[in-house]
């Protein structure tokens, strides 16, 4: 059965009543600068004033212009994303009418959404079996230390913190977290399972590696995989600035999702499916608390690999669907 299409037009501002806005904003600018020169030329006095005094008048009148022009800009930046946001908002909208007109959720997804779905299950499940494997090997080799065999109620929570100082060896360095948050590209990946293994038995590490699994599955259920997503790239310096504590339009850079179909998916199940929305703003806090950490220790090549893995993709596209670059 034929799909019927997206729509791509969604009932926001006409373009001629956006281009009405911008040519009465520049008309505005010229106005001010005009006004500016012509009160400069009326206030000085050519023939009395030494050319300090003159300077300072222009440079007065300039930067009083400069201010009104800047501050009418940056309105008209506000009012252009807040028209972006609708537009968004719309087509949102419209794609969950379609996809709930067609029943999306009762038909079958197609094979290739299927063995993605099913290869990432299968990397999941390999990943718990060689971290069961492990921690049984340590819990042998406990007991065999101290003579004494570990209780199977009390003994998993201990072996899954272990103690700092032999767990140390296993602690991710910034090149295994990079690793790790890219997750295994199939079951021979041998070196992403050792860095994946080295993240899940870091305390500081584990919870973020899981929340972003789990957001990883969900989104591919709508058919969105970060192997697909092209972002624009950001410079380290903007990652650093996140990393300190900076937040809203200083940092837009790193919200580079331009797909607007996965935005829009994005958007609409963030709306309408709580456990999802939970598990999303849970793994932006788990990032953010492990990324102001590895911020510290990594340089720019590192910062810039990082913002290409997997999970750094996921964390731009749900942050820029709540918000977290643009308040």
């Amino acid at each position: 059965m034929a799909r019927a299409p997206i729509p791509t037009n969604s009932p926001a501002t006409p373009r001629h009543a956006v281009m009405a806005p911008r040519g009465f904003l520049v008309g505005t600018i010229g106005a001010i600068w005009l006004l500016a020169a012509l009160g400069f030329v009326l206030l000085a006095d050519f023939g009395s004033m030494d050319r300090t005094t003159l300077g300072l008048i222009a440079a007065a009148f300039i930067m009083a212009a400069t201010l009104v022009s800047g501050a009418l800009y940056l309105a008209a930046v506000a009012a252009d994303l807040r028209r972006e946001t609708v537009q968004l908002q719309h087509l949102s909208d419209e794609m969950q009418r379609v996809i709930s007109e067609h029943k999306r959720d009762t038909l079958p997804l197609s094979p290739v959404a299927q063995s993605r779905i099913d290869a990432l299950s299968s990397a999941q499940e390999q990943t718990d079996s060689r971290l069961t494997l492990f921690f049984s090997h340590r819990a042998r080799d406990r007991a065999a230390t101290t003579g004494a065999a570990p209780a199977a109620d009390d003994a998993q929570p201990a072996l899954a913190l272990g103690d700092m100082s032999q767990s140390a060896p296993d602690t991710p360095t910034p090149t295994d977290l990079i690793r790790a948050l890219h997750f295994p590209e199939d079951e021979n990946d041998t070196e992403g399972f050792n860095a994946l293994r080295k993240a899940l038995n870091d305390t500081r590490c584990a919870p973020l590696i899981r929340c972003a699994q789990d957001v990883l599955t969900r989104l591919a259920q709508d058919g969105i995989y970060m192997d697909d997503l092209r972002p624009d790239r950001a410079r380290p310096e903007f990652w650093r600035a996140f990393a300190t504590g900076t937040r809203g339009a200083l940092i837009a850079p790193l919200g580079g999702i331009r797909d607007r179909s996965c935005l829009a998916l994005t958007s609409g199940r963030m709306r309408n499916d709580v456990e999802f929305r939970q598990a999303a703003h849970l793994f932006l806090r788990e990032f953010d608390k492990v990324f102001a950490e590895f911020e510290k220790q990594a340089d720019d090549a590192q910062i810039a690999a990082m913002a290409d893995t997997r999970t750094a993709r996921a964390f731009m596209l749900l942050g820029r669907v709540s918000g977290v670059f643009s308040r």
